[in-house]
């Protein structure tokens, strides 16, 4: 990711994490709405209903446990680094990565939700939003993730340079 400043960082990074919960929160919605005003077919399931359900969540779970553990391992690669501006752009991409996944899960979720029609999915939809606004990365989060101490860190808390 280039960028000139780190608000030009923080910036680019926002807007790119932005548009991936977007897209899972607009599939759910679309899917919501379809099914209440009958735009798409009713799914006919050969399955239980709760296997649906147990199976999108275990999978949604599974992605998000996975999405862990790779930041996880990989956060200790970038620490390693030198330069700040690598570790930030290498940061935003794991970033990246991690947001792809929650927006996996929740896109596990608001399929379930569609084959089913069982108020928990939402339920389980409406709380995993959550998730990237936990994890989201701002400024302190970036410098506890990557460890940060002195003037880097006085760097990105007050995005100067």
């Amino acid at each position: 990711m280039n960028y000139l400043s780190v608000a030009q960082y923080f910036y680019k990074l926002y807007a790119r994490l932005f548009v991936l919960v977007l897209i899972p929160a607009g599939v759910f919605i679309f899917l919501y709405q379809a099914l209440q005003a009958v735009w798409l077919p009713l799914p006919e399931l050969d399955i239980e209903p709760e296997i649906v359900v147990y199976a999108a969540g275990f999978i949604a779970g599974a992605v998000w446990l996975t999405a862990f553990l790779i930041m996880h391992i990989r956060l200790k690669r970038i620490r390693k680094i030198v330069s700040l501006g690598e570790r930030l752009s290498r940061y935003a991409k794991l970033t990246t990565v991690r947001s792809v996944l929650f927006s996996a899960g929740m896109l596990v979720l608001a399929l379930g939700y569609y084959l089913t029609q069982q108020q928990w999915l939402t339920v389980a939809f409406m709380i995993s939003l959550l998730l990237p606004a936990i994890f989201w990365p701002a400024p302190a989060r970036v410098c506890y993730d990557l460890r940060l101490k002195g003037d880097e860190r006085m760097m990105i808390l007050y995005k100067m340079g």
